[in-house]
Formats: structure tokens, sequence, C-alpha cells
């Protein structure tokens, strides 16, 4: 069996050199000891890699390639320099655009932005392509710091962690099933159009993780046909034309929460981003509301960091575990409101 192929970097070829050089030893003899090819070391040593050039280039890369069009190599990489601090989202149509017109503008006709070019590009200058977060960009640091020196730090002190709660809204589009299927070769594969159909969970819960207040559950229709013969749910429930939070909805929520915490004689704090739906809303007796500062969701908003995303994961899970049920029955999988996992499923959880 052929041995594995390894490639050396620059700073080992050097190593290689400078020992060969310090030794007595004939290539041959140096390159069986150092169990190298013999025609491998003998490249090595025509090539005359010297430690200054290895400083200049990158120390990891196993071999350096130039493009064959450098003009325009340098004006695009200039261009994403100047473009970055303005937080500008660069994807790849964009570099494929911007790269043409200072070709053209550099009169190197015959080049052509193609995918592969691009990557070589990427690669040579360590470009990766990440997913945009929107509210980090306006996000004050500074800020952060001050509100967690100032205002965290007063209700750590005021509040035990069992007491300070933290809430979020979240959509959740309850009926997406799988858009891809496994087929035979030559099977015709086709199925119906993904569903938009979305539903807004608005989730509680407390900084020790020992209490998850009861969902919200907003939809489009206060009572929905498919809620006709549904006597009882077992979380709330409210309705607008768009499905979302809004203020009435808001301040209605956080008194049905104050009123339980009175009845048990608890005072809570309530964070909250400061979205324009969450207002502030008078007379609470046993809920104190601590909004975080402005586009910091992505950086304090607790149920953001995972819990969210567990929840989504844990509700997908069910659903699709009831789709293999209804295929096992040879039946049409139905996902309505009150059959929603979400409302039915006590395994459902969304913080550990």
């Amino acid at each position: 069996m052929a041995s594995k192929r390894k490639n050396l970097s620059f700073a080992e070829k050097n190593e290689l050199i400078e020992k060969f050089q310090n030794s007595n030893l004939s290539k041959a003899a140096f390159a069986k000891a150092n169990s190298i090819p013999r025609t491998t070391f003998n490249n090595i040593l025509a090539a005359k890699l010297c430690s200054s050039n290895a400083q200049i280039c990158d120390q990891e890369r196993k071999r350096q390639r130039l493009s064959p069009y450098e003009n325009v190599d340098k004006a695009l990489l200039s261009w994403i320099k100047y473009a970055r601090p303005q937080n500008a989202p660069i994807s790849w149509n964009v570099l494929k655009e911007k790269s043409l017109e200072f070709a053209n503008e550099l009169g190197e006709s015959s080049f052509v932005a193609n995918n592969g070019w691009l990557q070589r590009f990427n690669s040579r200058h360590n470009l990766s392509f990440k997913k945009l977060c929107g509210e980090a960009a306006d996000f004050d640091s500074s800020s952060l710091k001050e509100w967690k020196d100032v205002v965290l730090r007063d209700i750590l002190e005021r509040y035990e962690s069992a007491k300070v709660f933290n809430v979020d809204e979240c959509g959740l589009f309850y009926r997406i099933l799988p858009d891809r299927t496994l087929c035979f070769k030559g099977e015709k594969c086709v199925g119906g159009k993904k569903s938009k159909e979305r539903l807004t969970v608005l989730l509680a819960a407390n900084m020790d993780g020992s209490e998850k207040i009861i969902p919200l559950v907003i939809g489009k229709f206060l009572k929905p046909r498919c809620m006709k013969n549904c006597k009882s749910l077992p979380l709330f429930y409210d309705a607008n034309s768009k499905a979302w939070m809004t203020v009435d909805i808001w301040e209605k929520t956080l008194r049905r929460w104050d009123l339980n915490f009175s009845k048990q004689k608890r005072k809570v704090a309530l964070i909250a981003d400061n979205c324009t739906a969450h207002c502030t809303v008078d007379g609470l007796k046993s809920i104190e509301l601590v909004f975080l500062p402005p586009n910091s969701t992505c950086v304090l908003q607790p149920l953001d960091q995972g819990i969210i995303q567990n929840f989504k994961a844990t509700y997908r899970m069910l659903l699709l575990q009831d789709m293999i049920s209804a295929i096992d029955r040879k039946e049409q999988l139905q996902v309505s409101v009150p059959k929603c996992n979400l409302l039915y499923r006590p395994k459902l959880e969304y913080g550990v």
C-alpha cells in the first residue's frame, strides 16, 4: 500500500535545508534519515527556499500561487478594505460585479469573474463569507459595559436569580415540513409549496432556569375554524392581523403576569428588549420592567443565546415524529393551531 503523501510548508522546508547544511550526510542519506523521498528532497534544494522568502510568505501556506490578473486582484482587495468599515454587505454577486468593473477599467479584456477565480481570490487573502448580524453593527459597546456594571448589577443586588426573568418573542413557522426527499433514480419528485403560516410565541424564563412562564401564542385569527370545538388550551392565545406582538397584547400579558405574581406574593424583575411594542406599563405591583439598551439583543438578550433555538429545534423534532406516525398510518399529516405540538406536547421545553 502506497504511503500517504505529505505537503510540507515553507517553514518545514527551510528547517530541512538548514538541518542538511549543518550535517555531513549525503543527499540520499539525509533524505532516508528523515523519511523523505530522495526526489522530493532534491526538488526542495533546487527551489532554493531561503528563510528570508519564507518570512515574506505565510508560514502555513503549502505553496504560493499568484493571480494572472494581479492588477484586478489588488484593486478588488483595496475596495473590500474600503467597504468593510462601512459595514456594507459584500455578497458573492457583488464581488463578481466589482471585479468585472475593475477588469474593464484596467483593460483586462480576457478576465472572467467565474467561481473558480473568486474562490482562489478568497483563499489568497484569507476571506470568508459570514452571515450578517443586523443589530450588532449599530450597537455601542460602551453602553454594554455600562448596562452590565450599573443596571444589571443593581438588579442582581436587589433580586435573587430565581426572581429575574427575561422575555422575548420568536416567529414559528409551525407547518413547515422538509423540502428534500429520498427517492429512487428515475423517480419523479414533486411536492407542494412551503407553508408560510406563522405564529408568534412569547417566551419567558427566570435566570437560574427553575421556572418558565406559560407561553403566549399569537395568531392571525382570534377564533379560527380549527378551534371551533376546542374548549381550552394549555397556554395563552391572542391574535391580530399580522400575528405579531402589539402594545395592547403586551400590556394585557404583563398585567396578567403581574396579577399572578401578586397572588404568589412575589416581586420580580422582567428584562425585555426595547422594541416598539414593548411599552412601559403603569400600575404594575409585582413586576419591575427593565429594558435592554437599543440594538443590543444579539449581545445581551439571554433567550437569544440558544434558548429560542433549542425551543424551535425541539418543536421541529416533535413535528417530524408526528409526520412519521402519519406515514405509518397511511394518513396525511394535518398541522393546525390547536393540533400544533406547541400546544399539546408537555415534553416541549425551551430552556436548559
